[in-house]
């Protein structure tokens, strides 16, 4: 309305000056004709102003602040112990947001705990056996070759005629040297099957030693802590509400603070020139009258119109398309300022590209009289 107003004011001015300056005599003919060649004069020079101003200092009305938004998804079905935060509460990284009841995972946690336990006393008792093992083969070693030894010393006897050594005699230390060699084949095979038993409950202890990381870390999961400084604005729980093992079931909101970002929205076309490092100026609807500064981070080139759905249905060509928009991220340069808005605050930005000139000057004017206009209701 102000800008159709100041239009036809500048129109009626400068039809005015026309017919003074050029002594046209003043008849309803003579004054449409000048209205028409001034007005379409007016719109062509308003035409070309306006595409060089919007191609270096670019204005977008559609603008929103955005912060990181995490949904409280407990990942296991447990019973609501406390809620330790209200609904708009200032919370610090850190900070416990609600419990679940760790009953059952006490439990759980201390059920594999006795299980190692009892695992690594096993371990420890088939390396002992491992141990016995060893020291029963070195010792029926020794036993058979010292009867290996009286057998084969008595045989050379034997042989030489020696009248003290009885063929008898010669036939029982032979028979005592291969029991003894026996006897240490079945030490070797008895600890052969220690040491896969030992290999076995090591393998039992690596295995409860995983059970039990993994109850811990449940156990863990009934505490839920602030992921970043930031705000509780959702609970969808009480205490005695039953948490669901479903990601889409949140139990509560937590916004993130200190990572605000100014989401402005672009035609296409208008963001030729834009680069990131650009500066901007910003007017909030919530803070009539002042401007704030900051800084293009990047422009996010792409759009939901032009991702397609898998399916096995063919696209529809006269549904495809796209209404030529890209959206300009923009960091504040004023953290503070930054901290004290609200998420989903509305207003104007324009954006300086590298090609300066006036059109910086009159776009800073118009973001301070867009500034002033939000004092209306």
């Amino acid at each position: 309305m102000i800008g159709f107003l100041l239009h036809a004011l500048l129109i009626g001015s400068l039809v005015f000056l026309a017919i003074s300056l050029l002594k046209i005599k003043v008849t309803p003919v003579s004054v449409t004709a000048v209205t028409l060649v001034v007005a379409m004069t007016i719109s062509t020079v308003s035409l070309a102003t306006q595409i060089l101003w919007q191609g270096i200092a670019p204005v977008s009305h559609q603008i929103t602040l955005t912060r990181f938004v995490v949904a409280m998804n407990p990942d296991q079905k447990a019973l609501v112990k406390s809620i330790n935060v209200e609904i708009g509460e200032e919370v610090k990284q850190g900070d416990v947001l609600f419990e679940l009841d760790k009953t059952q995972f006490q439990a759980t946690v201390d059920q594999y705990a006795a299980d190692l336990n009892s695992s690594k006393a096993e371990v420890d008792r088939l390396s002992a056996a491992l141990d016995l093992s060893d020291a029963t083969i070195a010792r029926l070693e020794a036993q058979a070759n010292a009867a290996v030894a009286e057998r084969d010393a008595n045989q050379k006897l034997l042989r030489a005629g020696s009248p003290a050594v009885a063929e008898l005699n010669v036939l029982k230390l032979t028979k005592a040297a291969e029991a003894a060699e026996a006897a240490v084949v079945e030490a070797e095979a008895s600890k052969q099957q220690a040491v896969f038993a030992l290999a076995s409950g090591e393998a039992k202890v690596r295995s409860t030693q995983g059970l039990l990381d993994n109850a811990t870390a449940d156990l863990d999961r009934t505490t839920y802590t602030a992921p970043a400084d930031g705000v509780m604005i959702n609970w969808q729980a009480r205490p005695g509400t039953i948490t669901a093992s479903l990601r889409a079931a949140a139990v509560g909101t937590f916004m993130e603070t200190g990572n605000e970002r100014v989401v402005a929205v672009y035609p296409q076309n208008l963001l030729r020139n834009v680069k990131p490092g650009d500066d901007a100026e910003i007017a909030f609807k919530s803070r009539p009258g002042a401007v704030a500064e900051g800084k293009v981070l990047r422009i996010a080139n792409y759009t939901g119109e032009g991702q397609f759905t898998a399916s096995g249905d063919v696209p529809v060509l006269a549904n495809l398309g796209s209404k030529g928009f890209f959206a300009v991220l923009i960091e504040l340069n004023d953290p503070e300022l930054a901290a004290s808005l609200g998420l989903g605050e509305a207003g104007s930005a324009t954006i300086y590209t590298k090609s300066s000139g006036i059109f910086h000057a009159i776009g800073k004017l118009y973001m301070k009289l867009i500034s002033l206009v939000y004092y209306l209701p």
